[in-house]
C-alpha cells in the first residue's frame, strides 16, 4: 500500500496548519463534540463513548430526546391506575355470610359493585350492599355461604357489577384525578484559566463554515463541563432550602415514585422479575440498562446460557430497528419473557475517581434500568406523547442555554488582565414520565 499521510487523525477531525489571516477568537472556537455533531455525524459514536462524556445525555441526544422550555418549573400529569386494589382490609366478620371490610385507605366502592376478595388462600366474590363512609363499606358473599376469610384481605374493587332488568344506573360515576409532577431549573458552571502566553498552543480545523480552533486543555475543561452536566441529571438530589436549589436527578426521582432494588442481578430468573413488573406496571417492553462492571460481568454470563433467539431476537426500536447501530453503540440485547433489554457499561460507575470509588463500590448503582419510547402524560390540559425520559434545556427559537462558552482575554472579549478565560454554562433540567417504569439496582443492601 503506498505511502497515506492523512489529513485528519484517529478522532476524524481534519487538522490543518493555522490559516494565514484568520486570528483565534471566541467566533471561531469549536470543540470536537461540536465539530462531529455539525460536520461529521458519523463520528458521534466514537466521541460519544470518548472521555466518558455524555453516555445516557448523549444517547437522548442521539434519539432525538431533547427539547426546551422557557420557565423555572416544567410539570406534567399522569393518570393514576384505571383499576383501585384495595390492601390489609380488616374483615369484621368473617364467619358470616355478610360483613363490614374497612379498607386503610379510600374505597370508591358503590352499591351493587361486585368485588374480588382474597385472603392468600381462598378467594370470594361478594356484591356490596351498603357504603358506611370513605373507609368502610358492607358487603354480601355471593354464593350465599359464611366468607371463611382468614386475617386481613386484599380487594379487587374494580372487579364487576350485575343489574336486574330495567333498573337505573349508579346515580356516581368514577373520577380519576390525576398525579401532578414537576421539575426545576438548574444552572451549571464550569470555568477555565490560563495566562495569555500559554495561549498560544492550538490545534486548527477545516470546516465547510471556515477556519475553527480549538485547545487541549480546553477540551479536558469541557470534557469535565459535560460529565457533570450528566451526573446531575442522573444523581443530582434537590436541595432542602436555599436559592440555587437546582433540579431532581433521574435516581431521586425513580427512588421516591419508581423501581428499587438491592443487590446485582444474577441470573435470567431476577431479569425475568424485573420483565414481569415492567409488564405490571405498564406497556413499555424495550429497555436499556447502564451497568457497572460487576453487572456487566452477570450479563454476559447470562448470554452464555441462552439460545441465539433470546440473545438476538428482541426489539431494536431504539436503534432505528437496526441491530448493527445498538452494536455500534456498544450495546448487547437480550428478550427475556416479552421485553428486550439492552446493557451497556456505564462509565462513571466504574470510574474511580467517581461512583467507582471505594466506599462508593459497595453504595452506589449496580445499574440504572430505563424505559424507551414515548408515553402518555398532561400538559396545560392536553393529553400529549412524550418520552419517557427527555433532557431540557433553557430556550426558544432565537436563545438556547444548552451550552454557552465565552471567552474573555486574547482570544476572546478584550480584558485587562493578561489572562485568559473560557467560561461553560448550561442551564437545564430533565423529565421523567411514568417513573413507575424505571429501576434503581444498588450494588449492596442500600433500601430498606
Amino acid at each position: 500500500m503506498p505511502f497515506d499521510l492523512r489529513t485528519n487523525n484517529l478522532t476524524g477531525v481534519a487538522v490543518i496548519d493555522q490559516p494565514a489571516g484568520v486570528n483565534a477568537t471566541s467566533s471561531n472556537f469549536i470543540d470536537l463534540y461540536t465539530y462531529a455533531e455539525k460536520y461529521q455525524p458519523e463520528l458521534i459514536p466514537q466521541l460519544h463513548m470518548a472521555h466518558g462524556k455524555g453516555k445516557i445525555t448523549g444517547l437522548l441526544r442521539l434519539v432525538g430526546n431533547e427539547g426546551t422550555y422557557a420557565s423555572d418549573v416544567i410539570r406534567h400529569a399522569e393518570e393514576a391506575r384505571l383499576h383501585n386494589v384495595l390492601k390489609e382490609v380488616v374483615v369484621a366478620t368473617p364467619a358470616a355470610t355478610s360483613s363490614t371490610f374497612t379498607s386503610p385507605t379510600n374505597h370508591n366502592v358503590r352499591v351493587n359493585d361486585v368485588v374480588k376478595i382474597s385472603d392468600g388462600l381462598i378467594e370470594v366474590q361478594a356484591t356490596v350492599t351498603a357504603v358506611t363512609n370513605d373507609t368502610a363499606f358492607v358487603a354480601s358473599n355471593d354464593d350465599g355461604t359464611a366468607f371463611g376469610l382468614t386475617g386481613n384481605v386484599s380487594v379487587l374493587a374494580d372487579f364487576s357489577n350485575s343489574w336486574e332488568k330495567e333498573t337505573e344506573n349508579y346515580k356516581v360515576g368514577r373520577r380519576w384525578d390525576p398525579l401532578q409532577y414537576k421539575n426545576h431549573t438548574h444552572i451549571i458552571k464550569e470555568v477555565y484559566n490560563i495566562s495569555g502566553s500559554d495561549m498560544v498552543h492550538k490545534s486548527w480545523v477545516m470546516t465547510p463554515e471556515g477556519a475553527k480552533w480549538y485547545n487541549h486543555e480546553i477540551e479536558k475543561s469541557s470534557n469535565l463541563f459535560d460529565n457533570k452536566v450528566e451526573i446531575t441529571h442522573n444523581f443530582f438530589q434537590r436541595k432542602a432550602s436555599g436559592n440555587a436549589r437546582g433540579m431532581n436527578g433521574v435516581v431521586p426521582q425513580i427512588e421516591t415514585r419508581g423501581n428499587i432494588a438491592n443487590e446485582y442481578i444474577t441470573d435470567i430468573e431476577e431479569l425475568s422479575e424485573i420483565a414481569r413488573r415492567a409488564k405490571q406496571q405498564g406497556t413499555c417492553r424495550e429497555f436499556t440498562i447502564w451497568a457497572d462492571h460487576t453487572q456487566m460481568a452477570h450479563f454476559r454470563k447470562m448470554l452464555a446460557g441462552v439460545n441465539a433467539h433470546y440473545a438476538t431476537g428482541g426489539n431494536y426500536g431504539l436503534f432505528n430497528n437496526s441491530r448493527d447501530m445498538a452494536l455500534a453503540l456498544d450495546f448487547k440485547s437480550v428478550y427475556i419473557d416479552g421485553c428486550t433489554f439492552h446493557f451497556t457499561p456505564w462509565t462513571i460507575l466504574e470510574d474511580p475517581t467517581l461512583l467507582g470509588a471505594e466506599k462508593f463500590l459497595a453504595t452506589s448503582l449496580a445499574c440504572l434500568i430505563v424505559p424507551t419510547g414515548n408515553t402518555y402524560a398532561n400538559e396545560e390540559g392536553n393529553t400529549v406523547t412524550k418520552p419517557y425520559l427527555s433532557v431540557r434545556y433553557r430556550g426558544d427559537d432565537s436563545y438556547n442555554r444548552k451550552r454557552e462558552i465565552k471567552i474573555f482575554g486574547p482570544n476572546g472579549t478584550a480584558q485587562s488582565k493578561d489572562a485568559q478565560t473560557t467560561e461553560f454554562l448550561s442551564e437545564c433540567l430533565n423529565q421523567v414520565i411514568g417513573a413507575n417504569n424505571f429501576f434503581v439496582v444498588r450494588r449492596g443492601v442500600f433500601y430498606s
